[in-house]
């Protein structure tokens, strides 16, 4: 036919036609000549096809021709940028048997919808795992048939967070080297653009259920940060097990499931600066001209298959599928030239993927631009990036479409992050780039479960509400170009939406419920027809908290010059709360007290007529006017570097690590004393003054063996000297850790550090004044880092209660202490860590041991802390199991950057602990001295003598708590200001 077909549009058409027949000798030197042209044409067709069928050569030339021919196309037609929203939509990962079974209305919701809070109410109607409509709240509508309906009572709906740096999946809890998988080296080198992280998956990991708990429902999972080129990252949705047989599949996971693959985003990690120059001991200029070279020769390989393709093209163009012509071509040219290895970096020239770049400093970023611009390569994202807000303006210039995916509140870890400002999303943000709050997910102080917290800490250093929530919503979702389905809650998304017990930016806000793929991810245990009642005993107001305030340079001028000067006489007016015990009961009829410090004493705290004659006593008397004042004690700050390692990753910035112990009961050689290795003025001191933390206590540096040392105790304040008052308390603890860090010197095993502390305090018993005697006296308290502790079957349920009758199922580090207080019952024992501690509460209690905790917001990260509760809405809060149970507790933070925020943290313990105002600060002050034996329970201020208050205090403009308060001046025990608005409005904090 196809022969016919030819002929046929050749011979003249008039040549079947009667007119044709009657002038056929006027024509027949045209037609015969014709009929010849045609059948020598046929002739060779049949040639031609002859030579193809017995020819095995030209067979496999033809094949390998247009198989380079569909690659050439493949990359034509592939799908670039971004796709658009569509309301009739379907979600791709949703399937009949395991997903989203009927409609769910959301009534009466207060919705954040990705840009902003609507103004009205209204109801949220999805369906197989789609938005199907957002409508002003009537309760009159009809119901969608068989629909769920969920009265909200008006608590604020935002979409599901979106985390666009985690690595959860390659890095699963509890972290083992046999499962983490997250840095391919070093074998294959720096440069890895080839690997997949989706080849690393664990789906098991049971990060993917806590996260989503913290309303995280997507998260961009990327390779680590040791290669410059990392290799492709994949979107997943946390949601474990989605689909239909509900089995551990890697694909399932993937936000781009259901779509076929050339449909699907690609994504590339790259990284500059420290992590590479560490891993492969390159340094920046080495590592930038490898990435130039691999960069030069997948350029190279990209013009020549741009050439093969044109010209076979060209060649298939033409009339006749020319054999000889394309054998010669591929005589010539070869088949299209392809380096397996180089598959990606092509895809990265042609701008096929979604590049993410891990830079922390100006200068690496510029120069990581530099590099990509000059191969046509466009980043969508920087990442960590904590010294972007220095210089905004040269990455605007540079590239305008970028995203800074930033902490909030994370840096002084390393040197390229100890340029860390609290104010650097407000910055960046008031330059006109878009701001993305991301996790990083590598430990507990980068937790993903707690995403939204980073947004309400740049909330209250200045980022505004809408953007500070965007910056985990719609603009994390823009940048990695899922917005059409993600990020916002609009017809035709994906039914990822958070109902939240509390305004999202407010100091611990958690998820009430949870839906991804419109499957509802928390088992709240409540009724299907209005699973969440209107009153509940964690839930707030739906409206945002207070930013911190903070005033101008001059302003703070004015005022720390009056409160600092000698013989100054200071009145406060606007005290709101006061959080302070107080030698006199203070009154209840008024809602406004007033503070008189005078030379750093606090001589009056009451009503302003009870202080009258005080203030008419002096004429210089100065007013300072709050809006919103509170005292509180002076914070402690405890177990972490201040004062003793400014840049953990840097040991020539601090005191530095202790060698390998040999013989521990030989206290003179094992012992180090933190008071003797003191370097003041950090950046982290800074940041501590910034929260109101007055005292540190400070060990040293964790060696190998068992003994840390002795801790000393240290004013924050920005005057303190090691000559004037810097020093407090010389020898404050004994400190010891157990467990797998502490495993080297003369205790390689957990058993033999244990059986090695028994030892010391056994000699202590004999060894007349040793510091070792003082701690097996009690005279010198023995805290002991440490971890793990005896499992309960059923503390993981928040509706479950902490019973005493409940099993032990197996004996851990914790428990051992317990014992080790029972024979040495004079020790003055503490567990600092304690992860696993809330599991043994009741013995702790019934031994007297208090609990110093790190892990309030802890994880399961590694296997000594694989029992940690999660905390609401997965667990009960471990403070509360604590206090419950009659431990004595306090509160600290591991990290020296986030130790500003240990207020806050005590607000996240006592709101789920159940603890009024002033016992959840006294976790992070009273409470600490009081364990330590530095604060008599029974130590009170004496008002025969005119004492009002003894010990520090702050002085604050707003609740420091809920995190809407600065400090205004800090004051001593001694009756020294230690500090005065630490906080001002262009301040790098």
């Amino acid at each position: 036919m196809a022969n016919k077909s030819n002929f046929m549009s050749i011979v003249p058409s008039c040549y079947f036609t009667q007119r044709c027949t009657v002038g056929f000798l006027r024509h027949r030197r045209l037609c015969l000549g014709a009929l010849f042209l045609t059948a020598g044409l046929m002739m060779l067709i049949h040639i031609e096809s002859i030579v193809h069928i017995t020819s095995p050569t030209s067979v496999g030339q033809r094949e390998a021709f247009f198989e380079g021919l569909a690659s050439c196309r493949k990359v034509k037609h592939r799908t670039h940028g971004h796709q658009s929203p569509s309301t009739d939509r379907k979600n791709s990962r949703w399937n009949p048997i395991s997903g989203q079974q009927t409609p769910v209305v959301l009534r009466n919701a207060t919705l954040f919808d990705g840009l902003s809070t609507r103004k009205e109410a209204v109801d949220i109607t999805f369906a197989a795992g789609v938005i199907q409509s957002i409508s002003v709240a009537r309760f009159d509508d009809p119901n969608p048939q068989g629909a769920q309906i969920i009265n909200v009572h008006g608590k604020l709906v935002t979409p599901g967070l979106v985390d666009m740096h985690s690595h959860h999946l390659l890095l699963p809890f509890p972290q083992l080297p046999a499962t983490n998988d997250v840095n391919e080296r070093p074998v294959l080198g720096p440069i890895t653009p080839f690997v997949r992280a989706l080849d690393g998956f664990k789906p098991y990991d049971p990060a993917i259920e806590i996260i989503a708990s913290g309303g995280v429902t997507s998260s961009l999972i990327l390779p680590g940060s040791a290669n410059i080129v990392g290799g492709e990252a994949y979107m997943v949705k946390n949601l474990p097990k989605p689909g239909p047989n509900g089995e551990l599949v890697v694909d399932e996971l993937l936000l781009d499931y259901g779509l076929p693959e050339k449909s699907r985003k690609r994504y590339l990690k790259m990284a500059c600066g420290e992590n590479p120059k560490g891993n492969y001991q390159n340094t920046r200029l080495g590592l930038v001209w490898l990435l130039r070279k691999h960069l030069e020769e997948a350029r190279e390989l990209q013009v020549r298959q741009s050439s093969w393709c044109r010209t076979a093209l060209e060649i298939e163009k033409s009339i006749f599928s020319n054999s000889r012509r394309i054998s010669e071509f591929l005589k010539d040219e070869g088949r299209l030239p392809e380096v397996f290895e180089l598959e990606t970096s092509l895809a990265l020239l042609r701008g096929e993927l979604n590049v993410n770049v891990h830079c922390y400093e100006p200068e690496d970023l510029e120069r990581m631009v530099s590099v990509l611009h000059e191969f046509g390569i466009h980043p969508s994202a920087f990442h960590h990036a904590l010294e972007a807000w220095q210089v905004p303006e040269m990455l605007k210039s540079l590239e305008e479409n970028i995203t800074i995916a930033t902490f909030a509140d994370n840096g002084l870890f390393k040197a390229e992050a100890y340029g860390a400002n609290l104010r650097g999303p407000k910055i960046l943000a008031e330059h006109g780039l878009k701001v993305a709050l991301k996790s990083d997910h590598t430990g507990e102080e980068n937790f993903a479960k707690y995403l939204a917290y980073q947004a309400a800490v740049s909330y209250s250093f200045g980022l505004p509400e809408d953007k500070s929530l965007q910056a985990v919503t719609s603009v994390p979702a823009g940048s990695v170009q899922q917005d059409h389905r993600i990020g916002y809650v609009r017809p035709g998304y994906d039914a990822d939406l958070v109902i939240w017990n509390d305004h999202p930016l407010k100091v611990g806000a958690t998820p009430y419920q949870v839906f991804i793929d419109g499957r509802a991810v928390l088992n709240t245990g409540t009724d299907s027809t209005n699973s969440i009642p209107n009153g509940s005993e964690y839930v707030g107001s739906q409206l945002a908290p207070k930013m911190r305030p903070s005033i101008a340079q001059s302003q703070k001028e004015d005022i720390c010059t009056a409160v600092q000067r000698p013989s100054s006489r200071v009145l406060f007016t606007g005290i709101q709360k006061v959080w302070i015990n107080t030698a006199k009961k203070l009154p209840q009829s008024t809602t406004e007290l007033v503070a008189l410090v005078e030379d750093g004493e606090l001589k009056c705290l009451d009503e302003k007529s009870a202080c009258t004659s005080f203030e008419s006593s002096q004429n210089d008397l100065t007013h300072i006017a709050l809006k919103n004042g509170h005292i509180t004690p002076g914070l402690v700050a405890f177990g972490n570097g201040l004062g003793i390692q400014s840049i953990p990753s840097e040991s020539s910035t601090g005191d530095g690590l202790p060698g390998k112990n040999g013989d521990s009961l030989n206290e003179q050689a094992a012992l180090h004393f933190a008071k003797y290795g003191v370097h003041l003025h950090d950046r982290a001191l800074a940041r501590a003054r910034l929260g109101g933390v007055t005292k540190s206590i400070t060990a040293p540096q964790i060696g190998e063996g068992i003994i840390q040392g002795v801790s000393v105790g240290l004013r924050t304040s920005e005057n303190a000297t090691i000559l004037d008052g810097a020093v407090w308390k010389d020898d404050v603890a004994l400190h010891f850790v157990i467990g797998q860090v502490a495993k080297g010197g003369d205790t390689p095993t957990v058993s033999s550090g244990i059986e090695k502390l028994r030892q010391i305090l056994k000699l202590g018993e004999t060894d007349g004044h040793s510091i070792y005697s003082q701690a097996a006296s009690g005279s010198l308290p023995v805290v002991v880092q440490v971890f793990n502790s005896v499992s309960w079957f059923d503390v993981m349920s928040p509706s479950k209660q902490h019973d005493s009758k409940l099993t032990l199922l197996n004996q851990d580090d914790i428990a051992q202490l317990i014992l080790v207080k029972r024979e040495f019952r004079s020790v003055n024992l503490i567990i600092y860590g304690g992860h696993g501690a809330p599991l043994v509460a009741k013995p702790l209690a019934e031994a007297g041991i208090p609990v110093i905790l790190t892990g309030n917001r802890g994880a399961p990260v590694n296997w000594e802390k694989n029992k940690a509760l999660t905390g609401p809405p997965l667990t009960q809060s471990p403070a509360k199991i604590l206090s419950d149970a009659g431990v004595l507790l306090g509160l600290a933070v591991k990290s020296d950057s986030k130790v500003w925020g240990l207020a806050q943290e005590a607000w996240w313990a006592g709101k789920y602990a159940g603890l009024t105002d002033q016992q959840a600060i006294s976790l992070v002050s009273t409470n600490i001295e009081i364990i330590l034996g530095i604060r008599p329970k029974a130590k009170v201020a004496n008002s025969a003598k005119g004492q009002v208050y003894s010990g520090d205090f702050v002085i604050w403009e707003g609740d420091p708590l809920r995190g809407e308060g600065s400090v205004v001046v800090s004051v001593q025990d001694d009756g020294k200001i230690a500090d005065c608005w630490p906080d001002t409005a262009h301040a790098v904090l």
